[in-house]
């Protein structure tokens, strides 16, 4: 027995072609070339693994849990050194989430909590999807917050998390580029545990966060540490607090889940850096722009300096000695010559070159 297809074999073929071309054509992120609202945007100089910590307490409320997001906006993030694929996320990832136990109150501190790819071409490992990436311009948006704003707005999707009971939520990161003149976005950064770039102290890395951090319970010297209650102390923060220096460029807004659809959990970052003016100054290019305008400028005078001469000498003959045709142009006979005066030196030349190889190693007449 014999089937027929109802699909021509053209159709299949240009079908086989668009599933194919598709996946590429959602992960095409170009870094140095981000297009919103027919701005241009240069991002490559923020390129590379960025992470910021976040503290909080537990459901517990007996240890911290430190997250680290590193995202990387260029490329896929990689783990430096032989590194067990249990404390990395999987290969395309460009945001990752790595979290910690820290503290020192049962077995569970300083241990690995979980790792999980928020955005990444992730499609066909453990149901991730598709980077999927959408870039806004702040100033051109909905939001009347954000139209005051200048920078760009770079949604990345792809993500999936699996918890211990089997479920799965899918991720994403909203990471907004904010103009900032003063800042090159690369300040006030700290190094975590799973740096990208060079190898660390996981251990010293990870206590960050703990009741005797500095830089997160200033507030309780002194007291027991305890109850969180020190006097007139403010009580300690139970809410995730960012670890790092007051001016740090890579700021963490919020993780959880999205207003429109409880489904999906959304990273929001704020990178405040130059790079996300809109001038083209401020984008660096600077300095190309003005070599470029240089010559186009030396190029531009050299025409119109030769149109000029040829306009004022045509006129100059036409009024002085009634000339036409050829005679207007100054110099016309020059003019008219100089293909036969390049040919002639062509000539010249190829001889030159052609009698210099036939001489070499013969006789000379005596």
């Amino acid at each position: 027995m014999r089937f027929s297809s109802s699909i021509s074999p053209g159709a299949a073929d240009a079908s086989l072609i668009l599933l194919l071309l598709a996946p590429a054509a959602n992960a095409m992120l170009q870094c140095e070339s981000i297009v919103a609202d027919g701005k241009k945007f240069n991002m490559k100089p923020l390129g590379g693994a960025h992470s910021v910590i976040v503290s909080q307490l537990d459901s517990l409320g007996t240890n911290f849990i430190n997250t680290t997001y590193t995202t990387d906006i260029c490329q896929s993030l990689k783990r430096k050194g032989d590194v067990d694929r249990k404390l990395q996320c999987p290969q395309g990832t460009r945001v990752c989430a790595l979290e910690h136990y820290v503290g020192n109150d049962d077995k569970r501190a300083d241990s690995l909590h979980s790792v999980f790819p928020i955005a990444g071409e992730l499609k066909g490992k453990n149901g991730g999807g598709n980077l999927d990436h959408e870039a806004v311009r702040l100033s051109t948006s909905d939001s009347n917050s954000d139209s005051k704003k200048e920078g760009l707005r770079l949604v990345l999707r792809g993500g999936i998390r699996s918890f211990e009971d089997g479920t799965q939520k899918k991720q994403q990161a909203i990471i907004e580029f904010v103009c900032d003149k003063d800042k090159e976005g690369t300040e006030g950064e700290i190094k975590p545990s799973d740096e990208y770039d060079d190898t660390t102290n996981a251990a010293a890395l990870m206590r960050r966060g703990s009741p005797n951090d500095p830089l997160l319970f200033a507030a309780d010297e002194g007291g027991d540490g305890k109850d969180g209650k020190d006097g007139d102390k403010e009580p300690r923060p139970t809410g995730p607090v960012q670890l790092g220096p007051e001016d740090r460029a890579l700021i963490f807004e919020s993780y959880g889940a999205l207003e429109s659809d409880k489904n999906i959990d959304v990273l929001r970052l704020t990178w405040k850096t130059k790079h996300a003016c809109e001038n083209a100054a401020d984008n660096g290019d600077e300095t190309p722009s003005k070599s470029w305008g240089f010559f186009t400028w030396i190029v531009i005078l050299v025409f119109l300096g030769t149109a000029s001469y040829l306009i004022f000498g045509s006129w100059l003959n036409y009024n002085r000695y009634g000339a036409r045709g050829w005679d207007l142009l100054p110099h016309g006979d020059t003019i008219r010559d100089i293909p036969y005066l390049m040919k002639d030196w062509v000539r010249r030349v190829l001889n030159t070159v052609q009698g210099s190889g036939a001489s070499r190693g013969g006789y000379s007449a005596v």
